[in-house]
């Protein structure tokens, strides 16, 4: 095992990075819908947190950044599974697959599944965090192009392409899975996306 100069694991450390991320950004999450992001500062967080400001800006940039923390072992499988897709199969039913696996592992009431909720629909009602979480699908969606493009051997454009065509459902599918349990009749994510996918492919085809 790998260790530090000073011997510690590697490993370890990058656990206890993530714990403290989840922490802080669990803490976040629960201030904003207390408190309303507006409503809540850096210091707040970090105070309830038990941490400095400085520490806090050691793990995010932005207080909304911290109640958008992800989930890296999602993140790990998701990265797992692009590198891994076939240059010889159509990329966008590839990618379906993918998002598909996503959308399982955020439904029936998961624990990432019911923070990826409360965040959703927070940003309905918070300007800021939306903005937030609109820049934050589109750095997953830069990133993500980047490894389909290497991983297809193609061209920037084709990866922008087919990334886009499977992510826009996947993007509305969230959208909606937030609208409707904030309205009080939550539906599946998975089948939601499901839904989108088909009324994608109508309209593409209009019919």
């Amino acid at each position: 095992m790998s260790t530090t100069e000073v011997g510690e694991p590697v490993d370890l450390r990058e656990r206890r990075r993530r714990q403290t991320e989840r922490e802080v950004g669990d803490v976040a999450l629960r201030l904003f819908e207390e408190r309303g992001v507006v409503g809540t500062t850096v210091d707040d967080i970090a105070h309830a947190a038990g941490i400095s400001p400085r520490t806090f800006f050691r793990y995010f940039a932005t207080k909304e950044a911290a109640a958008l923390a992800g989930d890296p072992d999602l993140d790990a499988r998701v990265d797992a599974l692009v590198d891994g897709l076939d240059p010889a199969a159509p990329p966008v039913t590839q990618l379906e697959t993918l998002w598909r696996s996503v959308a399982e592992a955020h439904d029936g009431g998961s624990e990432a599944g019911r923070r990826v909720l409360r965040v959703r629909r927070l940003a309905l009602a918070e300007p800021a965090l939306r903005l937030a979480l609109l820049a934050e699908d589109e750095r997953r969606r830069d990133r993500l192009v980047a490894r389909v493009r290497d991983a297809l051997g193609g061209d920037e454009l084709e990866a922008l392409v087919c990334v886009e065509e499977s992510f826009v459902p996947l993007r509305a599918a969230f959208d909606h899975w937030a609208r409707a349990s904030d309205a009080g009749t939550p539906v599946g994510l998975l089948a939601t996306y499901e839904q989108c996918i088909a009324v994608a492919r109508r309209v593409r085809v209009g019919s």
